[in-house]
């Protein structure tokens, strides 16, 4: 003989307990902004909730082979802000005339190509001084280089940019582009 079993009516033959408010607890959704531009400005550093720290500095990349010029950034749309950064890769010998002259030629010869060109090595070098240069004609000055060549970042900081969002494909808002301060989002021209 088999019999039903029914949970109707447990909760009040237990005696049961009011647990505290836990509003307060609950996150509210973050989540990436609207792709478009936003204004920023160029800070020292930040750090983030877990306790790491990133800065805006040039170093040696950890193959040794190249360098990594990081952007620390303070994002804004309306009354909230994002920290943010960006990594620009180079090498020492992307800019000796040689080299810009070669890029010049590339560049040429690759215009249409979809894709990676022949030259992987050129286009690396293309794209490594493009984004260079998106950043100079946003701050509207050039670069300085240590002896070493390392390129200087303290001349950038406190500098006020706009930066053009996008989505990665984990759903994070990346830096896609840099322009000078206001010339994209001045009322009317954002996203």
């Amino acid at each position: 003989m088999t019999s039903d079993v029914s949970l109707n009516g447990v909760v009040d033959d237990l005696s049961a307990e009011a647990m505290p408010d836990l509003t307060e607890f609950a996150e509210e959704p973050g989540g990436a902004w609207t792709p478009g531009w936003y204004p920023a400005e160029i800070i020292e550093g930040y750090q983030t909730r877990k306790g790491k720290e990133f800065v805006t500095a040039d170093s040696i990349s950890n193959k040794g082979d190249s360098r990594n010029l990081r952007l620390c950034l303070k994002v804004v749309s309306g009354d909230q802000e994002r920290t943010m950064q960006e990594n620009f890769n180079y090498r020492v010998t992307d800019f000796t005339p040689e080299r810009m002259a070669f890029i010049k030629e590339s560049r040429d010869e690759n215009k249409g190509v979809k894709g990676a060109w022949a030259d992987r090595d050129a286009q690396r070098s293309s794209l490594a001084i493009a984004s260079l240069g998106q950043i100079q004609k946003a701050v509207g000055f050039g670069f300085k280089r240590t002896p070493d060549g390392a390129l200087v970042a303290a001349p950038l900081l406190g500098q006020k940019v706009d930066v053009r969002l996008g989505i990665d494909d984990k759903g994070y808002n990346v830096i896609n582009a840099f322009a000078p301060a206001g010339s994209k989002t001045a009322k009317g021209k954002q996203r």
